[in-house]
């Protein structure tokens, strides 16, 4: 049973789920290898939404999907490997995002409705990568990819005359095309002492591009990025390790670019929230031969979340440091 409440309704879901999958691997040689397959579903999903006003609503959405995937591996040397892969994913909407449920969010105060007319999106993903592995534990790694998306789903903030909304779409489609680049090395080629010292770092930067012709987006910004995609993304760490490995030490930074959350519908801007600096510290140490440590200091920099619509901050907090001691013991 599905119980009205007086915050804006309740609804209840079921999803049943079949699936089947088969692959192949073939090795040509020490040097080729390919790997093929592909995964079969049917998915069936009943949502349930009963407003607090009006009559009750079912959704029920079902379908039968192939997923094939195909990864084709070379290596010209024991130390290298160039990799191809092609496959096909999707990605269902959430229970909350099918039900025609009004409700409020913690953060921001805003109000969202779901969409029972919402359909799962497919995405194609291209993937080519070159790697390079010098030492044991050092790798150097650039790839490129592309993903091309049908119907994804777009969170919307609606532009009305009274409260606004926040609620769920599905674009025509989406393109997004980038370039990873990946290194992990030890930093004894500087010298003895930093034997101990290792060094890694990712960077993503990527392009997407949203395709809003002959869908029923009526958004302020057609030619923009896709929701939550952001044109880069840095991660970097520094960790030491003593020479029995019993202690370490690890320094972490993140950085992701801005991104939009919500794109804003006619006239209204777009929501984004702008890029955010976060650092972490990683301490592990023995203190008996039967006891060790572990000391971990979280978002150091507490650096705010903001989140702009136009000239206006929407929102703008921050979450604090976060400090855990933990201990470990083994006989």
């Amino acid at each position: 049973n599905v119980t009205p409440l007086g915050a804006g309704g309740s609804y209840t879901a079921t999803e049943y789920l079949v699936a089947g999958f088969t692959m192949l691997q073939a090795d040509f040689g020490a040097r080729w290898q390919l790997i093929g397959g592909a995964r079969a579903e049917y998915s069936d999903v009943l949502v349930r939404a009963q407003p607090t006003i009006g009559a009750l609503s079912t959704t029920n959405p079902t379908y039968t999907d192939v997923l094939p995937a195909l990864a084709l591996t070379f290596r010209p040397s024991p130390d290298v490997a160039i990799r191809l892969s092609a496959s096909q994913t999707l990605s269902r909407p959430e229970y909350r995002e099918l039900a025609p449920i009004q409700y409020r969010e913690v953060l921001g105060f805003d109000n969202v409705l779901g969409n029972p007319d919402l359909k799962r999106a497919l995405v194609q993903n291209y993937d080519a990568r070159w790697e390079w592995y010098p030492r044991v534990g050092e790798v150097f790694s650039v790839a490129m990819f592309v993903k091309r998306f049908s119907d994804p789903i777009e969170r919307v903030y609606r532009g009305s005359s009274g409260t606004r909304i926040i609620t769920f779409v599905n674009a025509l489609g989406a393109d997004n095309v980038g370039v990873e680049v990946e290194g992990r090395k030890s930093l004894g080629f500087l010298g003895d002492r930093l034997e101990n010292l290792t060094l890694s770092a990712n960077a993503t930067v990527m392009r997407s591009e949203i395709r809003i012709a002959g869908s029923s987006l009526a958004v302020t910004n057609g030619q923009r990025r896709m929701v939550g995609q952001a044109p880069y993304v840095l991660n970097a760490g520094l960790t030491w390790t003593s020479f029995t490995g019993a202690g370490s030490a690890t320094l972490l930074y993140n950085v992701v670019g801005p991104r939009i959350t919500d794109a804003g519908e006619v006239p209204l801007p777009d929501v984004i929230e702008r890029e955010r600096h976060v650092v972490d510290l990683s301490f592990r140490f023995p203190v008996a031969s039967w006891l060790s440590a572990r000391v971990d200091a979280k978002n150091l920099l507490d650096a705010p979340y903001r989140l702009e619509q136009g000239p206006v901050t929407r929102e703008r907090y921050r979450v604090g440091r976060g400090f855990t001691v933990g201990l470990s013991w083994q006989p």
